[in-house]
């Protein structure tokens, strides 16, 4: 499947659980390894910070970029990128639900993704038969 998410890294470079599969740059932390001051989250997907919830990569070389509190502190991300726009109102056509549901997830914050979620599921079963919206939304989670 693929999204409308362009990131300024390459995802199979990155870990499975990078918080960077999901969200845009200056959305999560990057800190030089894993530490005390952050753990996975089963929840989630990805490590979290223990006091601010703010996901966090822990492998700066690999999203080749320098670790930083870009979410949790305001930190300017280093380089001059964009995140992509956002994903638009519901697709008409079936086959790009998915994408549509993944695009939402990535472009939430970190507080906000269950209700986006649960709120993309209610306006899809408006108009779609129930069983293409759980299959988009498996789709969609299978990408977060």
């Amino acid at each position: 499947m693929t999204s409308d998410m362009d990131h300024p890294w390459d995802e199979d470079a990155l870990c499975a659980v990078c918080p960077g599969q999901v969200h845009d740059p200056g959305r999560f932390d990057i800190v030089d390894g894993p530490g005390p001051a952050s753990r996975y989250d089963t929840t989630a997907g990805y490590r979290r910070d223990l006091v601010s919830g703010v996901p966090v990569c822990i492998h700066p070389d690999k999203i080749g970029f320098p670790a930083g509190r870009y979410a949790s502190a305001g930190q300017r991300w280093p380089a001059e990128t964009e995140p992509a726009s956002p994903p638009g109102p519901m697709p008409d056509d079936p086959d790009e639900l998915a994408g549509w549901m993944t695009a939402l997830i990535r472009h939430a914050d970190v507080d906000t993704v269950a209700v986006v979620l649960a709120e993309a599921e209610r306006s899809a079963a408006r108009r779609f038969p129930p069983e293409l919206v759980v299959n988009a939304l498996r789709a969609a989670l299978a990408e977060v």
